[in-house]
């Protein structure tokens, strides 16, 4: 999640055109659908309140009836601060069709912050109301802190992630080989998803190897995204996620124009035509995977048992 993102062609190697296959039944855009990474609170800035109304409303029709849990489709309210959750969850927690997560991108705070917003995040973690840690990663296409102090700020949220038994939300920018190798040092025993997945084939394959979901936003649609699409083609059913990074990374015909999770339907569209599959199974399959990631947590129970973590501090790392 980053603003710069919106317009970019797709973050893997490009070649004009691609070939999409036929779309399989009608078209579920504008449809709400499940969209594993969003960030409402900047949806709500920049399309207004409204935008968040009218997705409880599209929700409310054809969702309540199927039940709700991981069977139902919902939106992941992402974390990029690590001090907002209190906040987010007062403004969403209370939509049947949010869970939220709590997480520090990867920027200045990683220099300036970094114990204040581990802290916080540990608090977040003890609430039921979060069901994931993250987004937290590396970014070197913006490169906010020190790559070092960005590493620190990554595992000491992985460690997070580990002592309550949460999943790992994880942003990667030009940044794959360290990604990679965070991921392996910090040996998550929950499931890691690769947000935003933004490098090609031979990258989701040694993502898929270290046990990741792959999640794919709107970007995949642009013209130039021929490693995005290739990728989006490889991942295999029981792995895969899409999103829309909302309000960034719109899909092709709102490119560059902010994007509400009910925007989603364009990509689950492209990637049904581009898998050859039909679009209603493209949305269980989407719906079954975030449910399985993105789990409800009950009273103040955790998704799984507490791991200890790894030890050490991060403090003095040096080396990213």
């Amino acid at each position: 999640m980053r603003p710069a993102e919106s317009g970019d062609e797709g973050h893997g190697p490009a070649r004009e055109g691609a070939e999409r296959g036929r779309l399989h039944g009608p078209s579920v855009a504008r449809r709400f659908l499940t969209d594993a990474h969003a960030h409402l609170s900047l949806v709500a800035d920049r399309l207004g309140a409204a935008a968040i109304v009218g997705l409880d409303k599209a929700w409310s029709p054809g969702t309540r009836a199927s039940g709700e849990g991981a069977t139902s489709p919902f939106v992941v309210d992402v974390g990029v601060d690590a001090e907002d959750f209190e906040e987010r969850k007062r403004r969403f927690g209370g939509f049947p069709w949010v869970r939220l997560t709590a997480g520090a991108w990867p920027g200045k705070v990683a220099v300036e912050g970094r114990e204040r917003a581990l802290a916080a995040l540990r608090a977040a973690a003890a609430d039921s109301a979060c069901v994931a840690i993250g987004e937290c990663g590396l970014d070197y296409f913006h490169d906010e802190a020190p790559r070092a102090d960005q590493l620190a700020l990554f595992l000491g949220q992985a460690d997070i992630a580990r002592e309550h038994g949460l999943p790992l939300v994880v942003h990667s920018r030009d940044a794959f080989e360290d990604t990679a190798g965070a991921l392996r040092e910090a040996s998550p025993s929950t499931p890691v998803v690769i947000h935003c997945f933004g490098y090609d084939r031979d990258a989701a394959r040694i993502f898929l190897d270290l046990g990741c979901f792959v999640s794919f936003a709107g970007n995949v649609t642009y013209r130039k995204a021929a490693a995005l699409r290739d990728a989006l083609a490889y991942v295999p059913e029981d792995r895969l996620l899409l999103e829309t990074d909302a309000p960034y990374l719109a899909p092709e015909g709102l490119r560059g124009k902010p994007c509400s999770p009910l925007d989603v339907g364009l990509t689950y569209d492209f990637a049904a035509a581009l898998r050859d599959t039909g679009v209603e199974r493209l949305e269980a399959l989407i719906r079954g995977n975030a449910g399985a990631v993105f789990k409800r947590r009950r009273g103040g129970g955790r998704v799984g048992e507490p791991k200890q973590p790894r030890g050490g501090t991060r403090d003095g790392r040096v080396d990213g």
